[in-house]
């Protein structure tokens, strides 16, 4: 006799979702000092994170529709060689974070000085 059971795999609801901040080409991010808030539009759950490397975040979410708020300090090499501290937000109404794999999206940085 042989008894199997089947439970639901718990990693497929979660995903890696890796938000990139941008300037366009006239700025090279060489720092981001910031804290992305997502918000999960259909449970309406909230995720922080504010770890950067480079100007990316990377963190595990559960797979869906995400609202994305970005708001902190970039240090920005200017197109002159001078380097500047500038702060910027960045926000998005609907990002879809749905792929088993990483998820990657890119938002322009809106600069607030």
């Amino acid at each position: 006799m042989v008894i199997t059971a089947c439970a639901p795999v718990e990693d497929d609801i979660f995903t890696t979702a890796r938000i990139t901040v941008t300037a366009g080409d006239e700025l090279i991010i060489t720092r981001v000092q910031a804290q992305v808030q997502l918000t999960n539009v259909n449970t309406r759950q909230v995720t922080t994170v504010a770890d950067f490397e480079g100007s990316s975040a990377t963190v595990e979410v559960l797979r869906g529709a995400y609202q994305i708020g970005i708001e902190g300090v970039a240090t920005c090499q200017m197109s002159d060689g001078t380097t500047r501290m500038r702060q910027f937000r960045s926000q998005s109404d609907y990002a879809e974070f749905i792929s088993k794999e990483q998820n990657d999206i890119t938002l322009n940085m809106i600069f607030l000085d």
